[in-house]
């Protein structure tokens, strides 16, 4: 992960995280919306993420997942390029020396880096992920009658600008609790655990350095990863995506801990877990895109 200086890093992170994001996209749209299915103890409309992406496109048409494509792509230029270009500044910091080598580390280290680097950059790059989340959401939210909710936003722009009218701009960085909350726990498992497995393996002689080794080891990062994250990221989407009144106030939850608590309460502690395998089955194939895009411009770029 590490690159010859700060800025390669960067840009290095931005620029594979925004392929990883276009090939992941369908599978992020289904999570979302399995995230939000029941919110509030409503009706749930899909049986599964086959069940979600076929009705997805017979009502709204193949581009459908890949609603929210743009802001996405926004966010992960900033983002991604902070999480991934950050780790390494961040973890010599930490009193690693130059050229220490990387199975002498602490994994403490790596961990408070990962966690560091995730939160600093999903604090950043929030306004991006609210609109993310809204256009994903946005048709699927049901008014106190029952009845399904007009579509709100035209595109990127539009949800942009009405999000700023109506609830300020402060309202951009609305969910950046379980946001950042969410990036710690991803970045911190994701990056430390990538780091120090790939490094057991090859320091063990398990695996020579190449693309193998980076798919078993994106395996193992994506499997923890997600297990560490998902209870964040189905409260990061229901607080972003939830309704507001004529007021602009939510209608669902009024922050983080009273989502956790409502969820818990009315659907089960495993409500946190919604979207889990979709989740899953878009992080170990976008670590996996991250880390060999990432590795091969440092192979030809340094």
């Amino acid at each position: 992960m590490d690159s010859g200086n700060v800025f390669k890093g960067l840009f290095y992170g931005g620029f594979a995280s925004c392929v990883a994001e276009t090939v992941t996209m369908p599978i992020d749209v289904c999570k979302t919306r399995l995230q939000m299915d029941g919110a509030g103890g409503g009706v749930k409309m899909y049986n599964g993420t086959m069940d979600c992406a076929g009705k997805l496109v017979k009502s709204e048409g193949a581009g459908a997942l890949f609603k929210g494509l743009p802001p996405a792509l926004l966010r992960q230029s900033t983002y991604g390029s902070l999480r991934y270009g950050l780790y390494g500044p961040i973890r010599n910091s930490l009193g690693v020396k130059p050229g220490t080598p990387k199975h002498e580390i602490p994994l403490s280290k790596k961990i408070l880096a990962g966690a560091g680097a995730g939160a600093l950059s999903s604090a950043v790059a929030n306004p991006t992920d609210l609109v993310k989340v809204r256009l994903q959401t946005d048709g699927q939210l049901k008014g106190p009658d029952g009845a399904y909710l007009p579509k709100k936003y035209t595109g990127m722009g539009h949800a942009f600008s009405s999000i700023v009218k109506e609830e300020g701009v402060l309202g951009l960085w609305k969910g950046v609790g379980p946001t950042c909350g969410r990036a710690t726990a991803l970045a911190a498992a994701e990056l430390a655990t990538y780091d120090e497995v790939k490094t057991q393996f090859l320091h063990k002689g398990l695996f020579n350095e190449g693309l193998l080794c980076t798919c078993a080891t994106a395996f193992v990062s994506g499997f923890v990863s997600t297990v560490a994250s998902s209870p964040f990221d189905v409260v990061k989407s229901r607080v972003m995506g939830q309704p507001l009144d004529a007021a602009g106030k939510p209608t669902l939850y009024d922050g983080m801990v009273d989502c956790f608590l409502k969820s818990s309460a009315k659907e089960g502690p495993m409500s946190l877990y919604n979207g889990f395998w979709p989740n899953f089955g878009r992080v170990v194939p976008r670590v996996t895109i991250v880390f060999i895009v990432m590795e091969q411009l440092k192979k030809n770029f340094g």
